[in-house]
């Protein structure tokens, strides 16, 4: 059910049944008038003093002697004294600091800059088309790029490039973006 209608649905009972209270209870009809005596109101009693009159004040109660503050307590509603200082805990040796990240690859940072375009399958060579800055070399596998890389597959997809002594190896993706800048 909307909420409109069914706030309105209550609005509606509300006023019918403030209606009926209305037509039962009106105010113009004269309420019954019905007799009612009520008994003699006596004032409550004061606890009079032996003599018989208004009770005495207890001085002993008022030289009662008051309770003592220290000297160093000036203000009783001022914020209180700070807290104990927590006791010393024992040093313990900390863990070692975790060793430094080792410095960037120079092989990996090289091969970031190059970018694989392309290849060309012609009879049985495959040749790949590789952009490193405005330079775009063409290198079969087997072959070495730039003196520090040699190819060792190519498909659709990636080159696949390694060191020269095949210690390292970095995979190239196809870069759809050829006539973009190089990556830095």
């Amino acid at each position: 059910m909307d909420p409109r209608k069914r706030n309105l649905i209550i609005l509606i009972a509300l006023l019918g049944a403030w209606g009926l209270v209305l037509a039962f209870r009106s105010p113009w009809a004269s309420p019954a008038k019905t007799e009612v005596r009520a008994a003699p109101v006596t004032p409550p009693r004061m606890p009079t003093a032996k003599g018989g009159g208004l009770p005495h004040l207890k001085k002993e109660l008022v030289d009662l002697p008051r309770a003592s503050y220290s000297s160093d307590v000036h203000n009783v509603f001022g914020s209180p004294p700070p807290p104990p200082r927590p006791a010393p805990v024992a040093v313990t040796a900390s863990p070692p600091a975790p060793p430094p990240p080792p410095p960037p690859d120079p092989f990996q940072e090289e091969a970031k800059r190059l970018r694989y375009v392309g290849f060309l399958q012609a009879r049985e060579k495959t040749i790949a088309f590789i952009v490193q800055g405005a330079e775009v070399h063409t290198v079969e596998i087997g072959a070495t790029l730039l003196g520090r890389f040699r190819i060792q597959a190519v498909t659709e997809e990636a080159v696949l490039l390694s060191s020269v002594s095949g210690e390292k190896q970095v995979r190239l993706p196809l870069s759809l973006d050829a006539g973009a800048s190089p990556r830095k």
